[in-house]
């Protein structure tokens, strides 16, 4: 359960970072984790016996209620003198969240405890928090409130999340996070012009949004996981928060891509200039592409036994060694930070064109590394790189292409589109070596084949970096 649960989150995209620093915080508050622990723990061996239209027991729900109401909950509580179920979120929203992970059952009208529910118990406090984290990720949170179904506000949960947790902690209106959200994400915008306007108040979809995060995102979400502090304002002010330590804890911060080091011409021109200028013998084409293939699978390897393996190369010594080695782990930080940049192509917020147009841009600098005046040199160049995919492709795949279904175990390994990729690649290479034999100089059919080869190797290692790693 735990390990199910935790293994899903490291799979969403976004930086969520279970650090060692959050399992050895001595205090997990969560009203939702207390709210839980009590309601399990209520139930004995014989079960609990709830109330004639089901729910639970009013003893039960007052005794929830004072551990696990949010700040949010407790404006409704003054005064308040009987505590049914169905009249207090924190109770319902406990029993709700056990039944969606089959910790409980009902039988003849006796809540029993499950063995999923006996296993919940006898995990740490901060691994059951984990599971909960996990299960409200998933549930309709939209259950717990009355706005409209707005599945934009739920689809935006973790970017969200993500904005609480880079933002300093300073207490901020939920209208004044959904601008800036939207500014970071401006594809949004296109979901909230699809919410209705339900009310005659309502001025724009922004204010219906930011309302529906408010009660959704912030009062239903993030507090109950004690993600967030709120502060209750007299109305007409409008209740601010903030994040709180534990997200702070749990959550790591969004890795902003430096765009200096992502590979185009000019970076690659101050390659050129250190290689002249320390007289190193290095082909930075083939270096390049030979990185790519090298940082393309999961797990990454080491930096250092990266560069030892480019060394061999060289019989240098001392001063010229360390030259040598810095270049090679500036190229190589250059090729893991482009990977950073150009995998969000297919995820979320990532399919922007500045983006596309930084893409195009690198590929055009491939090829102006890669051309010679003469053809058959440009083609020398490439003939090495089909052996840097197939390479990784055996020692980590175990896919040989010497076998006679080699395409086809490509096809079931990854998918049919990358398999033709492989062979699309081969192809590419056998016709630029044909066309290589015939020119003297470049010409435009030429290059546009170089381009098209280099622009399907690319393609072929940015869909192996971006393939899940294996989890036990």
């Amino acid at each position: 359960m735990y390990k199910e649960s935790l293994n899903n989150l490291e799979q969403l995209n976004i930086n969520i970072n279970i650090r060692d620093i959050f399992f050895s915080t001595e205090t997990i508050d969560a009203p939702l984790l207390r709210g839980v622990n009590l309601l399990l723990q209520s139930i004995d061996t014989k079960g609990l016996k709830l109330t004639q239209k089901g729910f639970l027991p009013t003893k039960i729900v007052k005794s929830i209620v004072e551990v696990a109401a949010t700040v949010s909950d407790e404006r409704y509580l003054r005064g308040q003198t009987r505590f049914y179920e169905e009249e207090n979120l924190s109770a319902n929203m406990a029993r709700i969240v056990c039944e969606s992970l089959k910790l409980i059952r009902v039988q003849k009208g006796q809540l029993l405890l499950t063995k999923k529910g006996r296993e919940f118990l006898a995990l740490t406090q901060h691994e059951q928090f984990i599971v909960l984290f996990n299960i409200m990720l998933g549930i309709n949170i939209g259950y717990f409130d009355r706005h409209q179904e707005a599945m934009c506000v739920h689809n935006s949960s973790l970017i969200m999340l993500q904005l609480l947790r880079d933002k300093g902690k300073d207490f901020r209106t939920a209208e004044v996070y959904s601008v800036l959200l939207l500014e970071a994400y401006p594809f949004l915008e296109d979901s909230i012009e699809e919410l209705e306007f339900l009310h005659y108040a309502e001025k724009d979809q922004l204010e219906i949004f930011s309302s529906i995060a408010e009660t959704r995102l912030f009062e239903r979400l993030f507090l109950p996981l004690g993600l967030v502090e709120m502060q209750v304002l007299k109305y007409p002010e409008s209740d601010k928060f903030a994040k709180s330590e534990l997200l702070d804890i749990l959550v790591g911060e969004k890795h902003a891509i430096n765009k200096e080091l992502v590979l185009c011409k000019k970076i690659m021109k101050s390659f050129q200039d250190d290689i002249r200028k320390n007289k190193l013998e290095i082909n930075l084409f083939e270096v390049t592409m030979y990185l790519f293939a090298q940082y393309a699978h999961s797990p990454l390897p080491l930096k250092s036994s990266v560069v030892d393996s480019l060394m061999l190369k060289h019989s240098v010594i001392g001063t010229l060694r360390s030259r040598y080695e810095s270049l090679y782990e500036s190229l190589i930080e250059s090729v893991i930070v482009t990977y950073e940049e150009f995998t969000q192509l297919d995820s979320v917020g990532g399919s922007r064109d500045d983006l596309m147009k930084e893409y195009v841009h690198m590929l055009d600098t491939l090829v102006y590394l890669v051309n010679t005046p003469r053809p058959f040199n440009t083609v020398q160049n490439l003939l090495i790189l089909p052996a840097f995919i197939l390479d990784i492709l055996n020692i980590y795949y175990g896919l040989d292409q010497f076998s006679t279904d080699f395409i086809l175990k490509c096809s079931e390994q990854f998918n049919e589109e990358f398999a033709m990729d492989i062979g699309h690649l081969m192809l590419l290479l056998t016709q630029l070596e044909k066309d290589a034999k015939k020119l003297k100089k470049n010409k435009p059919n030429f290059e546009q084949g170089v381009k098209e080869f280099l622009q399907t190797y690319m393609m072929i290692v940015l869909e192996l970096r971006s393939r899940q790693p294996d989890r036990a």
